[in-house]
């Protein structure tokens, strides 16, 4: 005999609260990885929705998660010019300019 579960389609996307349940990840992991790009979703009307392939897709490490996705887009700023030590005896110091003590 078959179980009611079986007899029913599978779900084609799913609602933020149902994503969390299917994937056993949390409710914000899931909107911060939705924020930089990593998961993918939609929204129909004001529901967002994720499809069930991005899910599996995204749990399976097909998609980079994003720290490796930052990280391959970040470069590196360049060391601030020092500020002119000429000025009435300010000499800098990191994002301070403290006085000259004679």
């Amino acid at each position: 005999m078959t179980s009611p579960a079986q007899n029913e389609p599978q779900k084609l996307a799913y609602r933020i609260d149902e994503a969390v349940k299917a994937s056993g990840l949390g409710r914000s992991f899931l909107y911060e990885r939705m924020a930089d790009g990593s998961l993918k979703s939609v929204k129909i009307g004001g529901r967002r929705l994720i499809m069930r392939d991005d899910l599996l897709r995204f749990l399976c490490g097909d998609i980079a998660v994003a720290g490796e996705v930052e990280a391959s887009r970040v470069k590196p700023k360049p060391e601030p010019k020092p500020k002119s030590a000429s000025r009435a005896g300010v000499i800098p110091f990191g994002q301070l300019e403290l006085p000259w003590r004679r």
